[in-house]
């Protein structure tokens, strides 16, 4: 009965274990919507936004009506004054004093705000940059993750292949049909195809963990990919990226140096409303504690105050000058970025097509390959060819896989980048 319980205890708990390791089942498009609602450069993008919107608000309430209270105590040690022969005592005093302060005017305020906001507007703007850079960055980690199960795939697949024609060499050497060198090679093929697996499976856990990072989860999550490359391949239309139309303008890293244009611009309207005045009303009421022997000032009082810059010696002026400056500054920081991304359209444009016309080429090289690797085996079983050419024709058709599979890859890429450029992961 012991044994029972403790068995019936240890199976829960391989259980538990089975079920509390977390499993994500993801197409490519799962997988990018996954990373942009767990990845942490994300969520910080996004506390960004909402540090942006509380500080153009703390900029709005600096022209709001402030209310300020203070409660002072003095006490003279004893000190007593003398007036018209008579000496007077000097009380203690207290007093309670509330203050309400109105900005009336001020230009420098009000081009504040509007900088607060543009600042804030930018902020969604470099949000959205980084989510498209999470999204290409978890496509490029989906897609290389793919490439190297398949290249495993095709390696299992050929070690099979020399696994079948090394005993088939044995059955041959054994009637003496073939030598025990042809044998040995293949046996020599199998190993090194053995161990080339080997790597190939810890490559595959690398890519792994680097999706994980993207996605934002545990070092030990299960992720299943449910897409193959020919899915994706099928699926994404690369003549129809290539037709696609580029907006200059709604690159977000253009709307970012729009965004400092402005800000520029503005600056240089701070820096000219700094020689305005300031005018701001005031609200004063003091409540009497603990009065003073003579007091005459009156409980309440209203009144303004204007501060008004007369000369500042060219100071200002300088001020101006500078923010003119890097006014400029910015808007051919905008241009030089603007005429690189023009050129870069052209050239990821041209190499999609390349990539394109080289997986073609891969493609007739690959089946090519194959059939010669076929025709090899044949006439090896027949002892007609010696396990050199069956090595060579096994090299030649593993290279030839091998290429078109990073063909495959390098159209993917070269499509994900364009598609980037674009705005259209």
């Amino acid at each position: 009965m012991k044994k029972q319980i403790i068995t019936i205890v240890l199976l829960c708990s391989v259980c538990g274990l089975g079920f509390s390791q977390e499993q994500l089942r993801l197409s490519l498009r799962e997988a990018q919507d996954y990373a942009v609602m767990n990845n942490r450069t994300i969520v910080n993008a996004g506390l960004s936004v909402s540090e942006a919107q509380k500080r153009t608000w703390e900029v709005i309430s600096a022209g709001l009506p402030q209310v300020n209270a203070s409660v002072n105590y003095q006490n003279m040690m004893g000190f007593s004054m003398e007036f018209a022969g008579m000496r007077i005592p000097m009380q203690p005093t207290s007093n309670f004093q509330a203050t309400v302060t109105q900005l009336l005017f001020s230009a420098s305020y009000w081009v504040g705000v509007r900088m607060s906001r543009i600042g804030e507007a930018m902020t969604e703007t470099a949000r959205l940059q980084a989510e498209l850079d999470v999204r290409h960055q978890t496509q490029t980690a989906y897609f290389a993750a793919l490439v190297t199960q398949e290249n495993l795939k095709i390696l299992e697949q050929s070690l099979k292949n020399i696994e079948t024609l090394a005993r088939s060499a044995e059955d041959l050497v054994r009637v003496g049909v073939a030598e025990q060198t042809d044998a040995d090679q293949l046996k020599v093929q199998v190993l090194m195809m053995t161990n080339t697996i080997k790597s190939i499976e810890r490559h595959i856990e690398l890519a792994y963990n680097l999706l994980r990072f993207q996605l934002g989860v545990s070092a030990d999550a299960e992720i299943v990919l449910t897409q193959t490359i020919e899915d994706l391949m099928a699926a994404k239309d690369a003549n129809e990226t290539l037709n696609m139309d580029f907006d200059l303008y709604n690159n977000f890293n253009v709307k970012l140096l729009e965004g400092q244009i402005e800000m520029a611009n503005l600056q240089v309207s701070l820096e000219r409303a700094a020689a305005l005045p300031n005018v701001a009303a005031f609200y004063n009421y003091t409540y009497r504690i603990a009065r003073a022997t003579f007091d005459m000032q009156p409980n309440n009082m209203i009144g303004l105050q204007a501060n008004i810059p007369i000369f500042a010696s060219g100071q200002r002026h300088a001020r101006t000058q500078q923010a003119k400056i890097r006014l400029e500054m910015a808007q051919n920081n905008r241009d030089l970025v603007a005429e690189s991304l023009l050129m870069q359209e052209k050239q990821l444009r041209f190499n999609l097509k390349s990539a394109l016309e080289a997986l073609e080429l891969q493609s007739e090289a690959m089946t090519v390959s194959q059939r010669v690797f076929e025709s090899v085996t044949r006439r090896f079983q027949q002892g007609m060819a010696s396990s050199l050419d069956v090595t060579t024709a096994n090299t030649s058709l593993l290279q030839a896989q091998g290429n078109y599979i990073n063909a495959m890859m390098e159209a993917l890429s070269a499509q994900t980048e364009l598609e980037k450029l674009l705005n259209n992961l």
